[in-house]
């Protein structure tokens, strides 16, 4: 995927995430996310929840909001494959996701992706377009 690109990190997993806008920040890095957990191909977009997130600032919502779509996948044993943000804005995010519970016939999962991290995060403009680093805990 063009919108993201892995990075080395020692103990944990990485990546470097772009979008035109806030909005697609936020979708480009739930989608790499959840690329990284599975193959996002084989997810099927059959149900539709709402998730929402607040924050202090745009870092820490983006963070929040990334932790809650983990939550579906460690306790609800849930897996998304398309992420449509209905309103954003510096200290709040309100968003339909959609996907399926997970199917072990059908769904390899790659990495195990314990938690999003602070570290690193930082979204900041580049090129016309915004960017971030986000370490997960693995």
């Amino acid at each position: 995927m063009s919108f993201y690109q892995l990075l080395e990190h020692t103990a944990d997993l990485g990546i470097r995430v772009w979008g035109r806008d806030l909005k697609a920040l936020f979708i480009n890095s739930a989608s790499a996310m959840y690329d990284l957990i599975v193959d996002a191909k084989t997810v099927r977009p059959v149900k539709h929840i709402k998730i929402n997130a607040k924050a202090q600032d745009r870092d820490e919502l983006l963070k929040n909001w990334l932790s809650e779509l983990l939550y579906y996948f460690h306790v609800k044993d849930t897996i998304f494959c398309r992420f449509d943000i209905v309103r954003l804005d510096e200290k709040n995010v309100v968003s339909i996701v959609m996907g399926e519970k997970i199917d072990k016939d059908r769904h390899s999962l790659q990495h195990e992706i314990k938690a999003v991290t602070f570290h690193a995060l930082n979204i900041h403009k580049t090129d016309n377009r915004l960017s971030t680093d986000i370490i997960f805990d693995i």
